[in-house]
């Protein structure tokens, strides 16, 4: 049976409307107390004033569904986002925010029911998936579970029913295809009288994400307990599809039948899941609600009044979209792998999460200067490079920077955790005044000199051994070159001093180098962990071509004298990658398993390799 919804917004109600909406009405509270209200249905809105007695006819025009098959209303040169249903419906005040809300601290990928969060479904018994997918993005392995059908959002305020998890990602299935035939079944504590699925991958911060993936068509709905069956039938678009079951049941099972395929991506997918532990009233509040305000409110032209009312719940039409601003606060957070930085003696930069009660922008602190996350550009160049460059209230460009982070891959687990994880990282901080540094002749001088021995990044490593090294004319790319490339600074962090002339380690082999191996030595036994950072790739800043064009090693097999065997993986960046290991290691053992292919040549490189002890936690 076909499930049909409207969509529910802003309305206000007119006195002398005589007439009664010929098919259902939908309505959505947009202020406080019911101080403006919205109802429509597939051919009349009206939005409501009660608080002023008020109300306004709208063209049902306003009210329609984007391209990314969300449904907004637009009125006076503001839009606001709705999500409608039956049962379940939400109004969003600001459907641009930038990044996150106050519960995005609790996890969204775990695979078990348990443990408090304000977004977990504590009626759920259990629930499992034929598949989940599973990827890794920025080197975190992110896991599509089943159970984050129920961290969507927990139960908010009137105006607002439900407080939205910003962070929250779907259920998607992990076979090959559409998915078609895999299964969900869930368990529940108590019995339910029916359920709202919002179908797809249904992100408010990044809209597009609905029509790239594939969205479900049709859905077998078995209830175990008493051996019913339902179909659901779904529009492509995006609100909460509802079923009341014929009886009330603990054990559901969901079956893809059919799917709207994605534009992008095949992976089919589906956001949340709202069920019901009550009965379902057949009483009709949301006419009854609309014929009581009819009552008591008159028609009324004064559209500066119901804008004032508008303006709380929506945004500029001017602004953004969603995703073109709140991907500018996520790639940044994705973009920099630490909020705080020295870029030299005297100027930090950080990053900081501004919020209030429903949402959290970026803020950039260069020195004394702050900059908001629309006056901030984060990208990752041509050649692989990341950029930094920060903008006046003129969108005047002030600040450029080409930045060199550390990444941590975890190798060594330990019930301590604490003595494995990073405490100091290296990174550079390049500024210049030119698109690309190597044509900024003054910012050359600042961080560049020729080879000396203040080169010493190497200072604690001997016996290098490479199973080969290439050899082109007069120049050797052996593993000990690895030594030589920046120089040391008191604090171990920031990297202000680079040689001019980086020869990093090549392999030898003819190919692409799976199975060679670079080995060193410690100089010295250390008192803490073993703070290791590589170089991955051929990282030349004043070459930046080269990064692309050379292999950079993608999977290796670390080895130690003290038996540990550990296959890790580097992320394709212009980046230190950190690696923290017990202080009773001496020797260390890079076996290239896998590679990133170079568009120009095969020969797969290491720039550098650094080794510190740990800083002492305490």
């Amino acid at each position: 049976m076909k499930k049909r919804f409207v969509l529910i917004m802003l309305l206000v109600c007119i006195a002398g409307f005589s007439s009664v909406f010929a098919d259902s009405i939908h309505q959505i509270t947009l202020g406080e107390e019911d101080e403006s209200v919205l109802f429509f249905n597939d051919s009349e809105i009206y939005f409501m004033l009660p608080y002023e007695k008020k109300m306004m006819k709208l063209d049902r025009k306003l009210l329609a569904y984007d391209k990314d098959g969300f449904l907004k209303l637009t009125f006076n040169g503001r839009q606001a986002l709705i999500i409608d249903g039956q049962n379940k419906k939400q109004l969003f005040a600001n459907f641009r925010t930038d990044g996150k809300n106050e519960y995005d601290k609790y996890s969204n990928s775990e695979d078990k029911t348990g443990g408090y969060s304000p977004f977990y479904d504590h009626n759920v018994k259990s629930i499992s998936a034929s598949s989940s997918l599973k990827e890794t993005q920025y080197g975190q392995d992110i896991v599509y579970a089943p159970i984050n059908l129920f961290r969507a959002f927990e139960t908010g305020c009137r105006c607002h029913p439900y407080w939205w998890n910003y962070s929250h990602i779907p259920w998607v299935e992990g076979v090959k295809g559409y998915g078609i035939n895999e299964t969900l079944s869930i368990e529940f504590k108590n019995q339910v009288y029916g359920f709202s699925i919002l179908n797809g991958y249904a992100d408010i911060q990044n809209m597009k994400l609905f029509k790239e993936n594939s969205r479900v068509k049709k859905l077998k709905v078995e209830d175990l307990e008493n051996k019913l069956e339902y179909i659901m039938d779904f529009d492509d678009k995006i609100y909460f599809n509802y079923l009341e079951l014929s009886k009330p049941s603990k054990s559901i099972k969901l079956t893809i039948l059919d799917v709207y395929k994605g534009t992008k991506y095949q992976d089919t997918c589906i956001s949340a899941m709202v069920e019901d532990t009550r009965e379902k009233s057949n009483d009709d509040w949301e006419t009854k609600n609309f014929e009581n305000y009819k009552a008591q409110c008159s028609y009324s032209d004064d559209t500066a009044l119901f804008k004032k009312y508008f303006e709380y719940v929506s945004q500029p039409l001017e602004n953004s979209s969603i995703y073109e601003k709140t991907e500018t606060v996520k790639k940044t957070k994705n973009l920099f792998n630490q909020d705080f930085y020295w870029i030299d003696d005297y100027r930090s930069m950080s990053t900081s999460e501004d919020s209030d009660s429903r949402y959290t922008t970026l803020t950039f602190s260069l020195g004394s200067n702050k900059y908001d996350s629309q006056n901030a550009d984060m990208y990752i160049d041509e050649y692989g490079y990341k950029h930094l460059k920060l903008f006046d209230e003129n969108k005047k460009l002030e600040h450029h920077f080409t930045i060199i982070d550390t990444y941590t891959a975890k190798v060594v687990e330990s019930e301590y955790y604490w003595v494995y994880e990073p405490n100091l990282f290296r990174y550079s901080f390049f500024e210049h005044s030119s698109e690309f540094l190597k044509d900024d002749k003054a910012a050359v001088e600042k961080y560049f000199s020729e080879p000396s021995i203040r080169h010493n990044n190497g200072d604690k490593i001997k016996n290098y051994k490479a199973s080969s090294y290439l050899k082109e004319g007069k120049t050797s790319y052996m593993p000990e070159n690895t030594a030589k490339i920046y120089a040391l600074v008191a604090n171990y962090k920031q990297v202000n001093l680079w040689s001019n002339q980086i020869t990093p380690w090549v392999e030898g082999k003819k190919g692409n180098g799976i199975g060679e191996t670079f080995e060193f030595d410690m100089t010295y036994s250390a008192r803490e962990p073993w703070d290791i950072r590589i170089l991955n790739g051929y990282v030349d800043p004043l070459k930046p071509h080269l990064f692309k064009e050379n292999n950079r090693i993608k999977k290796a097999l670390l080895e130690t004298d003290t038996g540990i065997k550990k296959e890790f993986e580097f992320r394709d960046e212009v980046e230190f990658t950190q690696i923290i290991l017990p202080n009773d290691v001496k020797h260390i053992k890079l076996t290239i398993l896998e590679v990133y292919k170079g568009t120009k040549y095969q020969d797969t490189c290491i720039t550098s390799v650094e080794v510190n002890e740990k800083a002492n936690e305490k």
